[in-house]
């Protein structure tokens, strides 16, 4: 019995003496803040539905105490809103770290700054931007290996599908829109990881020469009409939504028309996923990778 407290003690001991001498990390995050990481986090707020992903790929679900009222991990308190954060909650939960979105939280991260709590800013707009992520989050939180074995894997995936794409001629490639019909539709521009997506898979976005905030930007129906793509991609945000949102294309008056209505080649894709930068945009660059094949 008393081998094994032994063995225990020396076993903690050499746990605390790695992560005494892996701390202090510093790094840049999305937002171009300087952060320095004194101690293992064990007690992270995850008011950016994105980055939860990261921490239940690489393993750290059990050290999620908190996300806002947008998450669909359930394992944690609700925090409220995305914006206005509730920092009195925040501080009740006693967080280690809290890891925010950019855009229209960016104010928030002043506010925890001088409330003493470390943030950081997750905001990739490539796929280069989420291995990275994927990096300093698994810096973070103490075994950067963990992201180099992630990594791995999804650079493993995009590679598989970028070399498939790659031998279909430039004159044979699908044209291609992304976006709900309105009298504004926002879709996915240069500097957007959507288009990013479109063009590994093997299409050309029709407004990937237009540029955006985050690299995305409003456009009239006109223009898509003009434009007449070849696969119009339709998001939709509840499950067996599928349906309904290739219906908008259907019934929409100013896209009778389109070469992509007529021809019944409208497809559904999770918005959530294409608009959250995260893991899972490997999934969907392998989804329409195998829409365009159909075209």
């Amino acid at each position: 019995m008393r081998k094994f407290v032994v063995l225990a003690f020396l076993t903690v001991f050499l746990i605390f003496s790695v992560f005494a001498s892996y701390y202090p990390v510093t790094l840049v995050d999305d937002a171009g803040n300087v952060v320095t990481i004194q101690s293992t986090p064990m007690r992270v707020i995850d008011a950016a539905p994105s980055v939860t992903d990261f921490l239940l790929k690489l393993g750290y679900g059990d050290r999620i105490v908190g996300v806002t009222q947008y998450d669909s991990y359930t394992k944690a308190q609700n925090i409220g809103l995305m914006y206005p954060l509730d920092l009195e909650k925040i501080l009740s939960l006693k967080p280690d770290m809290v890891f925010l979105f950019g855009g229209f939280q960016l104010p928030q991260y002043a506010m925890l700054k001088k409330l003493g709590i470390t943030s950081f800013v997750l905001n990739a707009n490539s796929l280069n931007g989420v291995y990275r992520d994927v990096m300093d989050i698994a810096t973070i939180m103490g075994d950067p290996q963990k992201g180099v074995t992630l990594v791995d894997k999804l650079k493993a995936i995009e590679s598989k599908i970028e070399n498939a794409a790659y031998t279909i001629p430039i004159d044979n490639r699908p044209t291609v829109f992304y976006g709900e019909p309105g009298k504004e539709i926002w879709t996915a521009g240069m500097g957007s990881f959507l288009n990013e997506l479109i063009s590994l898979a093997g299409g050309v976005n029709i407004t990937g020469n237009y540029a955006g905030p985050n690299g995305w930007l409003p456009v009239s129906p006109e223009f898509v009409v003009a434009q007449n793509p070849d696969i119009i991609l339709v998001p939709y945000y509840t499950s067996g939504g599928e349906s309904a949102a290739i219906k908008q294309f259907d019934t929409y008056p100013p896209f009778a028309n389109l070469k992509a209505v007529k021809e019944g080649h409208v497809y559904a894709i999770n918005g959530n996923i294409a608009s959250q930068p995260n893991t899972q945009l490997l999934d969907l660059l392998q989804q329409i990778y195998n829409i365009f094949q159909k075209w």
